[in-house]
């Protein structure tokens, strides 16, 4: 069985939404594929292309179900070896499974790998044991396996990774907006790993010193991201553009942007970008950009600058099983 699901950006939001704010993040076209086989022994096995290996054996007790024994790259297939264990407990069955992993998204660049792995690895997972999970139920499944390696995590990526198209997301509420359009945008990757972490616990510092300040920019970011969708429906592109310059003006007064990736979005919109910012947790990781036409100009201004541009779709499909 091979499931695929996608990675995510955010073109509205990011950060604001910590605090109550509305934000509006899309699936992106670039997939990571997990291939699955069973084993007749109680053994598994994972290859992760471009990230490491892992062998371990799976133990059932009290209806949970662990992997044991492991070796090799475990750190960083940690997210996978949650998956397979938060699935088979929720079947209430296990066995011995081979993954195979393949992956366009670049880890530690901001765009949900670890989403995306983690929800595709829960629906190869199931689909091999012969249960088809729903949506929901994969996307719980993930969401919990995130929470057990990286402790409190938003239900935004996996969401938005099960579900596909664009979601607004305020506070729990999320909302899949079926009427948006998909969009073409060129994303630049710093090569350089952003601490989400790190950064919402700046933006947390300033908003303590200086609420009089750290509010109102929430607040207005906020009302950026509802404009924004309303600019999407509309396809009214250059306000969309406008919109996201907006966003990344605010970013920049939390101070969560960085020297990376402000080079490559002024590249950006130096070639002719309608608009670009950047996406996720910043201080690193990725921009994204909005192009009016051919998207090669932006492409090769990124890469001019040392940065790694991708030109995508954004609004895409899914979690899908073949």
């Amino acid at each position: 069985m091979i499931a695929s699901a996608p990675g995510q950006i955010f073109l509205f939001g990011e950060h604001a939404v910590v605090y109550s704010q509305p934000a509006l993040a899309a699936p992106i076209d670039l997939r990571t594929r997990v291939k699955s086989e069973s084993r007749d022994d109680m053994r598994v096995l994972v290859d992760s292309e471009g990230v490491g290996k892992l062998e371990g054996v799976v133990r059932g007790k009290g209806g949970q179900w662990t992997i044991e024994k492991k070796s090799g790259d475990v750190r960083e297939l940690e997210h996978v070896v949650k998956a397979v264990e938060s699935t088979f407990s929720h079947l209430g069955d296990g066995g011995g499974l081979e993954l195979e992993i393949l992956s366009d998204i670049p880890v530690g660049s901001g765009l949900g790998s670890s989403s995306a792995v983690t929800t595709a690895t829960i629906a190869a997972t199931s689909a091999v044991m012969g249960e088809v999970l729903d949506g929901e139920d994969v996307s719980e499944l993930a969401f919990s396996a995130e929470k057990a390696v990286q402790g409190p995590a938003s239900r935004t990526g996996v969401s938005v990774a099960t579900q596909g198209g664009f979601a607004r997301i305020q506070g729990r509420e999320m909302e899949n907006l079926e009427e948006l359009p998909p969009l073409d945008i060129v994303i630049g990757y710093t090569g350089i790993y952003g601490s989400t972490a790190e950064t919402v616990r700046r933006v947390k510092q300033l908003r303590e010193s200086n609420p009089m300040i750290t509010n109102p920019i929430l607040e207005t970011i906020g009302a950026i991201t509802q404009a924004g969708i309303q600019a999407v429906k509309e396809g009214d592109f250059k306000k969309v553009g406008a919109l996201m310059n907006a966003n990344q003006n605010l970013l920049e007064g939390l101070r969560v942007s960085s020297e990376d990736l402000d080079r490559l979005i002024t590249a950006a919109r130096g070639s002719g970008a309608l608009g670009a910012k950047l996406t996720g947790g910043g201080g690193g990781g990725s921009m994204i950009a909005l192009s009016e036409s051919d998207p090669q100009g932006i492409v090769e201004a990124i890469k001019e600058v040392g940065g790694q541009p991708i030109a995508t779709e954004i609004g895409v499909e899914g979690l899908k099983v073949e």
